[in-house]
């Protein structure tokens, strides 16, 4: 009954909210959010046993859906209903500005749009036949679409809002293809259809178009495009929202996939398309994301990095399987769904503050900001732990979930196959420069936000939202639990494996080492504080003075003497010049003495990636339609000319049996 009302009741309620007056529109809402939250949260304890999944039928008349629900429904179901309440917490007073800009019917759609989505994302998680399913994945792109055009006036969000439109419904038709070939001759539907296929004609032709399908919508380089152009332009609340669950629905399907896959099969096969695949994703997306200057576009690239390290990790579950090393294939599975969830919780934090910083500066480009931890100390404090949960540092979830991978991986480097030890230490590099580049795109974006000197005067007294602040301790609090207690938190990632693939942490030693890595966190924190308490009972028996930083010599030291983000990344730019940062002005000639004037925005990125994959094929489909203007000649007999040849083309296939 509780999934009716989920898909029923709440939406065809949601339209009250275009009847309630603006200030009462945000609790409307946050009622029947709540209310969808605990849809599913009774739905998911009514199930009597969720290590052998619970399947159900509901029938709507011209509908018949199949909700299933087992560990890894109630993982993602968790998940999206942390993210969905944090961000609608954020959201009250995130859209305060708005309300005077917007009018009422704007604010009312963007509320219900988000109720919609909601539902959206949960009847994908929840549902197990192919039309419920796809039918969920369709109203999950159009609610997101009417998100993020909520700044529709300005052209370019606009562009990044049909951008995602059009690539989303690519998505959507690709895995309709899968799923239909997967049904041919099955009986069966969805994923079940899908378990079929699978062990009666092997994994990987039809694993490759559901990983494309998933893997746009996650965000797997060449299939990545829409994602730093969205998430930029879509209000923070709702990037927030999208990068901590929306993308991680791609996610769920992989998982889901996985889980279908025939063991006896082509398994390893599989395993390296998604290794090669992740692999690529995680460095790309990183090292573009070092050389941005638009910090929400950093951190979209950045999300893109830390899918790259999701799917490594099940790259490595699966190929566990596949070699048969549980070990592995655990470490690897769990992994990938602890660092799902760990994502979820930092880079929303990340989004959201940015939101905040972008919002208070008036901009979205590092090199006008400076200083803010000064009149934003919540802010900068958030951000930072967010920026040290990316980089995979301890004592935060970052790093749990890749010592889980690292732990599988370099208990398995003693396997006497060559070959097996040849893809673990690529995975390993991998890894290891990833994480060395993080270190590099973070120390950036919190070092020319937040420290140093404002770059802009008219900003430096601008307020900290302290009601945009504090919804985000609910993920910070599942930041420092994951981190601080990461036995605890394997425990609970064990269940989702042991039900779903079959294994559980008894069969590592990682489970072991995480416990040993909880004593050292607690101790190193309890050893920082204690000596800042040492420090401060020194220093309070003495005067203590604060001048400026020396400045080289300069009495009167300017912003413009600070790092800028392309001179902090410069270096490193030059090292990354195979991913096509180009500039549109252009260089200065060493032997040129007085250099002549140029036009062209310095340091603009161009993303060769979109322009070689989707506006060039775009262009060039637009310029073959353009040709077929010709026909409309506007004249009748032409026309009636056409509809014969038609007719007649249509007799003689007809006549071939071609139809």
């Amino acid at each position: 009954m509780e999934i009716v009302l989920l898909f029923c009741v709440l939406p065809l309620i949601s339209s009250a909210i275009f009847f309630v007056s603006k200030r009462k529109k945000g609790p409307v809402s946050l009622v029947l959010l709540s209310a969808g939250i605990a849809a599913t949260i009774f739905l998911t304890l009514e199930v009597p046993d969720l290590s052998g999944g619970y399947r159900k039928v509901f029938s709507t008349g011209f509908l018949t859906a199949v909700v299933y629900v087992d560990t890894l429904t109630v993982f993602f179901l968790a998940l999206l209903n942390i993210v969905a309440l944090t961000a609608f917490l954020y959201s009250a007073g995130y859209l305060e500005s708005y309300w005077k800009r917007k009018s009422n019917v704007e604010l009312s759609l963007h509320y219900v749009a988000y109720l919609w989505l909601y539902c959206a994302m949960s009847g994908v998680i929840l549902f197990r036949d192919t039309m419920s399913f796809l039918l969920s994945w369709e109203m999950m792109t159009g609610t997101t679409f009417i998100l993020v055009t909520f700044e529709a006036e300005k052209r370019e969000k606009l562009k990044a809002a049909i951008v995602y439109l059009v690539q989303m419904h690519v998505c959507l038709f690709v895995l309709l293809a899968a799923f239909s070939a997967a049904e041919r001759g099955s009986g069966q539907s969805g994923f079940d259809a899908v378990a079929e296929y699978f062990g009666r004609n092997g994994n990987t032709l039809l694993f490759i178009p559901f990983f494309i399908g998933f893997g746009m919508k996650a965000g797997f380089f060449p299939l990545h495009s829409w994602l730093p152009e969205v998430h930029p332009s879509a209000p923070g609340n709702v990037s927030g929202f999208m990068s901590g669950a929306v993308i991680k629905t791609g996610i769920y399907g992989l998982f889901r996939i996985s889980s279908c896959m025939n063991r006896e099969a082509d398994m390893f096969v599989v395993a390296m398309i998604v290794l090669a695949a992740s692999a690529v994703t995680s460095i790309y997306g990183i090292s573009r994301a070092a050389c941005q200057k638009d910090i929400k576009r950093l951190l979209a690239y950045s999300s893109i990095e830390n899918v790259g390290i999701i799917g490594l990790g099940l790259g490595l579950g699966i190929a566990g399987l596949a070699l048969n090393r549980p070990t592995l294939a655990f470490a690897g599975y769990a992994g990938a769904l602890l660092h799902t969830f760990n994502h979820s919780m930092f880079k929303s934090v990340l989004f959201f503050i940015a939101g905040n910083l972008c919002k208070s500066t008036h901009t979205q480009i590092m090199d006008k900001m400076g200083g803010a931890v000064r009149v934003m100390p919540f802010t900068a404090t958030f951000f930072l732990v967010g920026s040290l949960a990316a980089c995979a540092l301890p004592p935060l979830n970052g790093f749990v979930s890749e010592f889980v991978l690292y732990g599988g991986i370099f208990s398995s480097l003693a396997s006497p196959d060559a070959e097996t030890a040849a893809i673990l230490l690529f995975v390993v590099l991998t890894l290891a420069l990833t994480g060395g580049i993080a270190a590099i795109a973070f120390t950036k974006a919190f070092g020319i936000s937040f420290l140093g000197v404002c770059r802009n005067t008219s900003h430096e007294s601008a307020p900290e939202n302290k009601s945009t602040v504090s919804p985000l301790l609910i993920p910070l609090l599942m930041i420092l639990f994951a981190g601080f207690f990461p036995f605890e938190a394997l425990k609970v990632v064990s269940k989702v494996t042991g039900s779903v693939f079959d294994l559980t942490y008894s069969e590592t030693g990682t489970a072991t080492a995480l416990k040993n890595v909880s004593f050292v966190m607690f101790f190193f924190v309890g050893l920082c504080i204690a000596l800042l308490f040492l420090r401060k009972r020194i220093l309070s028996k003495r005067i203590v003075s604060r001048t400026p930083t020396w400045g080289c010599g300069y009495t009167a030291p300017t912003p413009k003497l600070q790092y800028t983000s392309s001179s902090f990344s410069d270096n490193f730019r030059k090292l990354a010049s195979t991913t096509n940062l180009a500039t549109a002005a252009e260089t200065i000639d060493g032997e040129e003495l007085f250099p002549a004037s140029r036009a062209g925005a310095p340091d603009k990125q161009s993303g060769s990636t979109t322009e070689q994959l989707v506006e060039k094929v775009g262009t060039s489909i637009s310029d073959r339609l353009a040709k077929l203007a010709g026909f409309q000649t506007g004249n009748i007999r032409h026309y009636i000319l056409f509809a014969l040849l038609f007719m007649l083309l249509i007799l003689v296939l007809g006549y071939l049996n071609l139809v």
